[in-house]
């Protein structure tokens, strides 16, 4: 396994790449989102330098809120657009996966054609992604893409997409991790983990919420998965990011 963090968007992104190559981490999942982060507000040649300088490997993330299943195309294709923009800086800084998040979408608008029109999105931004040799892997989150059977739909419809699996994601409000895991073991390309307490999206370190991480870390490794774990664990006091990842390390090596 591969233990990395990403970026806090709200951070320098060269302090952010400071704090985990000194901390022994693989890799950043270098996520290019506003205020701090996004390619409209940093120096993308600087920071190419800076991620080549480190030694890091490098995942690619892109903004979670983008509205892809906006029935206003000018509004729909605006969110592609961003994507688009960032596929040929994830190239040059060596990612070979970039995340992305499907859109629950207006109310107003039938729950079959939101999932349509993500699928649409992801269509072509996985096309565009292909001409840079890059892989787009599309999380589960809370809301319509909780379920396997919405995400099923999109990996249908785009047989080259990845899977991220959000571990916090699957257990808000009803546990759906061992479905999503099995559903698409086989599409599984990177992994987030946070702790929460079973309600909200509290990105908690593990151990603090109510997950029970040796039963989700066995699940895991059953599968023969042994990639790629980023850590999205928010604290302004860093020791507990520091001590999620040796527990995850633990449980690995115990399981």
């Amino acid at each position: 396994m591969k233990t990395g963090l990403m970026n806090n968007p709200r951070s320098d992104l060269a302090a952010e790449m400071d704090f985990i190559t000194s901390n022994d981490f693989d890799f950043i999942e270098v996520t290019l989102e506003y205020p701090q982060a996004h390619l409209d507000v940093i120096d993308s040649g600087e920071v190419l330098n800076l991620l080549k300088q480190s030694g890091l490997a490098v995942l690619g993330h892109t903004s979670w809120y983008l509205p892809f299943a906006s029935p206003i195309s000018s509004i729909r294709e605006a969110a592609i657009g961003d994507v688009v923009g960032c596929l040929e800086f994830f190239k040059k800084a060596g990612a070979e996966i970039v995340t992305v998040h499907p859109d629950n979408g207006p109310g107003a608008v039938e729950l079959g054609a939101r999932i349509s029109l993500n699928a649409l999105s992801f269509k072509i931004i996985s096309d565009e992604a292909a001409k840079h040799g890059l892989t787009i892997a599309v999380e589960n989150v809370p809301g319509v893409f909780s379920s396997v059977e919405a995400l099923d739909t999109i990996f249908k419809s785009v047989p080259g997409l990845g899977f991220v699996l959000d571990v916090g994601h699957a257990f808000i409000r009803r546990n759906r991790f061992g479905h999503l895991l099995s559903a698409f073991k086989d599409k599984l390309r990177h992994v987030h983990v946070s702790d929460n307490k079973l309600h909200d999206d509290d990105h908690l370190p593990l151990g603090a919420g109510r997950i029970i991480w040796e039963d989700v870390v066995t699940a895991i490794k059953k599968t023969g998965y042994d990639s790629t774990f980023t850590l999205e664990i928010f604290s302004n006091d860093r020791r507990y990011i520091i001590a999620s990842r040796d527990k995850l390390k633990e449980l690995w090596s115990s399981s």
